[in-house]
């Protein structure tokens, strides 16, 4: 049972003040899972990275790279490809992982730990923004480092940790 209760209707709420979700069967309450997908390409000598616009809260009309919650019985690296073709239209491969990400508080609504993959891509693929991405496209690099209020949540964070992670593994990109 939580120590914090919702002065308004009773509702238990973690320590950062949402409302806590039921215990599963087994008495714990777990956090979600999601996946998050780095597409990298190189256009006239320049890095670019995909990235969506959101189209919904939270975060909405903000940048975010691709991703999504991982359905039951769903592989994360799995998830990552589903969602790359979810919000971007486009298919990937090769799922590497750069990251896991943990915080807590990275989303408001819930305690939400993601895999950050960097998967490759045909980067001649039309790209179509689906699912909750209102726009999908690729940004320069220089630009989104100077621009850092564009970015949703901690994903400012995790181009930070992409690049950190492109260094130390040059060969895969």
């Amino acid at each position: 049972m939580s120590e914090y209760t919702c002065d308004d209707c009773g509702s238990s709420l973690d320590k950062y003040g949402r409302k806590l979700p039921q215990k599963n069967p087994d008495g714990y309450i777990n956090p979600s899972l999601a996946s998050d997908i780095a597409v990298i390409r190189i256009s006239n000598g320049s890095m670019e990275i995909l990235l969506i616009t959101r189209g919904e809260e939270p975060a909405k009309g903000l940048l975010a790279f691709p991703g999504g919650f991982v359905d039951y019985n769903e592989d994360p690296m799995d998830a990552a490809i589903r969602e790359l073709k979810e919000e971007c239209g486009i298919d990937g491969t090769n799922p590497q992982l750069i990251d896991l990400r943990g915080d807590p508080l990275r989303d408001p609504r819930k305690h939400v730990v993601s895999a950050f993959y960097y998967v490759k891509a045909d980067h001649n693929e039309k790209l179509v923004a689906g699912d909750d991405a209102s726009f999908a496209d690729y940004y320069s690099v220089e630009e989104l480092l100077e621009n850092p209020n564009w970015f949703g949540s901690d994903h400012y964070s995790m181009l930070e940790k992409l690049l950190e992670w492109i260094e130390k593994n040059p060969s895969l990109i």
